[in-house]
């Protein structure tokens, strides 16, 4: 079995990614507030290096192997991802000079895709419905005797991730609950290791796409479910199936899961356009959707002080605008890029 991460590990990732990430900002806004019932802290990590909270995890992960001498200016790495850890650990690599190859499906947004094969890196393109990316992947890693670094099953991808809620309650101090995204449960399950510490007594939620619910069914279930393919906006969220490490963690620390309709995913991304002036991807404003949702459900009281992660901005400008403007349209469009 895996070790589980712990607290201390994510202060060890922060201190060893500091040079390499921003401590981003934390905002909220009056008008926000009102509408949500609660005062909302929100973590910019789609200010990022590499657009996305992801970074932090790579970099920790990267850097903790590199230390024990499992990665060299030789011998690379290997990952496979929909985007943002794709991208993130090409970031890495660019940047700490060693070789990296990155397995991506063809259906991942164009803009990481481009981003990705910025940084120099190999990228080798699969079908998602038809290719088995884990067992391309460690086949190549096994070839080339490199170590294989996923996206969130890894207990220093997970630490790296919880650095990004340790800057945001140091900041601000005692909060009443989390609100976090939900895709692998990377971000929820660092994040829990830090507000177990910070703030003992705040809830914890995690907030997945309606049609991408496997970790809401995992819990639910008392095991891993995993799902077919899921159709959703959110594609950082199109995951099938978590795993033993993030699931031990989850059912340790998480009070529960819900779900957002890509409705309300659109409506949270003109929110925080609007209100706020910053672009999120629609898997970076899960943790804002679910908001609401909690409070009308009377599962967060309203007043309460709720900390939640704008976990990405890499969407495509057009993209972008389509979902703000028109959601319809954006549906359309997102069911043809996925047939």
């Amino acid at each position: 079995m895996t070790t589980l991460p712990t607290f201390e590990d994510v202060g060890a990732a922060a201190a060893r990614i500091k040079q390499y990430t921003h401590e981003t900002r934390v905002v909220g806004s009056r008008l926000l507030n009102k509408y949500l019932g609660v005062e909302v802290l929100i973590k910019c990590e789609n200010q990022q290096r590499g657009g996305s909270f992801k970074t932090r995890g790579a970099f920790n992960a990267i850097l903790s192997r590199m230390e024990r001498s499992e990665i060299t200016k030789e011998r690379g790495v290997i990952t496979y991802s929909s985007g943002n850890h794709g991208q993130a650990v090409a970031l890495a690599a660019y940047q700490l000079d060693i070789p990296a190859t990155v397995f991506m499906p063809t259906d991942a947004p164009k803009v990481k895709i481009d981003m990705t094969k910025s940084y120099g890196v190999e990228v080798i393109m699969y079908d998602a419905e038809k290719d088995d990316r884990v067992a391309m992947a460690n086949a190549l890693a096994e070839e080339r005797d490199w170590p294989l670094i996923p996206s969130f099953d890894d207990a220093e991808i997970i630490a790296g991730q919880g650095t990004a809620m340790q800057e945001l309650l140091r900041e601000v101090g005692h909060v009443d609950a989390l609100v976090l995204p939900v895709g692998g449960g990377g971000l929820i399950s660092g994040s829990a290791l830090v507000s177990k510490v910070f703030s003992p007594e705040a809830q914890i939620f995690g907030v997945e796409p309606a049609e991408a619910n496997d970790a809401q069914q995992s819990l639910e279930k008392g095991e891993i479910v995993t799902i077919p393919s899921p159709v959703t906006i959110a594609d950082g969220a199109r995951v099938r199936s978590i795993t033993e490490l993030t699931f031990d963690l989850m059912k340790k620390n998480v009070d529960e899961i819900i779900t957002a309709t890509d409705d309300q995913i659109f409506t949270s991304m003109k929110l925080v356009a609007d209100r706020l002036k910053l672009v999120s991807e629609p898997t970076g404003v899960l943790g804002l959707a679910g908001v609401k949702t909690l409070v009308d459900e009377g599962k967060i009281a309203r007043g309460s002080r709720v900390a939640t992660v704008i976990s990405g901005g890499n969407v495509d400008l057009d993209t972008f605008a389509t979902c703000i403007a028109s959601p319809d349209e954006a549906i359309k469009q997102m069911q043809n890029w996925l047939s």
